[in-house]
């Protein structure tokens, strides 16, 4: 039996931007699942995740990291909603967690990693690791940077 080049392997296959919406759309609803459970989404988990980060983010530095996937009308609103959670506050000009904040980011954070070792079982460091580069490299040829 001849063995498929790679070539003839790759025409039977969807274009890579078909991948990477879907992926990105599964990856969404994946995470969102849990998010869902504490009443926020993807943006509240980065932000959250950026304050942990940090310690204390300034907000408008911070919308440049996300700019591309919510208007600044939606920021304002997840900011808020982390506001009165008393989840976040503004401490001088910048925002860091409260204690209630903490405790449960520490909480999301946990299921979170459980869920990316779902999202990424069967493939090696070295795959995910390669993934991403590819991905860089096609950001940047396409004109984008990272």
């Amino acid at each position: 039996m001849k063995e498929k080049t790679m070539s003839s392997v790759l025409k039977d296959k969807m274009p890579i931007g078909w991948y990477l919406k879907e992926a990105d759309s599964l990856i969404t609803k994946f995470m969102n699942q849990t998010l869902e459970t504490y009443d926020i989404g993807r943006y509240h988990w980065q932000i959250m995740n950026n304050i942990n980060t940090h310690d204390k983010v300034c907000k408008d530095l911070l919308y440049h990291q996300i700019h591309r996937f919510v208007n600044p009308a939606e920021y304002e609103e997840i900011f808020q909603s982390l506001i009165e959670r008393n989840w976040v506050e503004k401490v001088d000009d910048n925002y860091a967690f409260t204690p209630l904040g903490k405790t449960i980011f520490l909480e999301v954070a946990a299921k979170h990693e459980a869920n990316k070792v779902a999202l990424t079982k069967g493939a090696s460091e070295e795959e995910y690791l390669n993934t991403i580069l590819f991905l860089e490299k096609m950001i940047v040829n396409l004109g984008g940077s990272i």
